[in-house]
């Protein structure tokens, strides 16, 4: 275990890099190999409805909250799902644990459970994942561009989209504003 994951990782403004700018990435794992995770805030690509059609689980999907984002710049025609701990598929392998009542799968079992209308919680569905090399990530973070802080749940899968990095840098006890070189009111 790492110190930094499981955990949050809070884009700093501004981080110039466009497949991050104001994003939020849940980090699943970070050791001597690198780490893994996913933008939880990525553009919105489709609803959870649309992707079992799409992906042929079925041609009439049940109602499902949640959507599919835009998880990442890497393998973005993987699909990730996240969800709580008490939604787990108990019969269905390949499933892990992200931290703090987080599962996370890549298991076309879990998409056809959803299909056949197995009520579950708030889904967030990802489409590609972030990951960095050995000591990439520690080196962003000395450069100022991540500020990383602790998962709350919440942010994963109540909190809209659009309101993610404010709220995460809430968790961090700072606002964007910190991090402006401006100062209000000097000429």
């Amino acid at each position: 275990m790492s110190p930094l994951a499981p955990g949050l990782l809070v884009a700093a403004p501004p981080l110039g890099d466009p497949n991050f700018d104001r994003s939020v990435v849940l980090l699943a794992t970070h050791g001597p190999e690198g780490a893994f995770g996913w933008v939880i805030n990525g553009r919105e690509l489709m609803s959870l409805s649309d992707l079992l059609v799409r992906a042929d689980v079925t041609n009439t999907p049940p109602a499902l909250r949640g959507v599919v984002r835009v998880g990442g710049p890497v393998s973005q025609e993987q699909i990730w799902l996240l969800y709580r701990n008490e939604d787990r598929f108990d019969e269905i392998d390949g499933q892990f644990d992200v931290g703090t009542q987080i599962l996370a799968t890549a298991s076309r079992r879990v998409l056809e459970a959803l299909g056949d209308g197995r009520p579950r919680g708030n889904v967030v569905g990802l489409a590609g994942y972030a990951g960095w090399a050995p000591s990439q990530l520690e080196n962003e973070i000395r450069q100022g561009a991540w500020l990383p802080t602790e998962i709350d749940p919440a942010v994963v899968f109540d909190v809209p989209a659009d309101e993610a990095w404010q709220r995460a840098y809430a968790l961090v006890g700072a606002t964007p504003m910190s991090f402006t070189t401006r100062t209000v009111g000097l000429a």
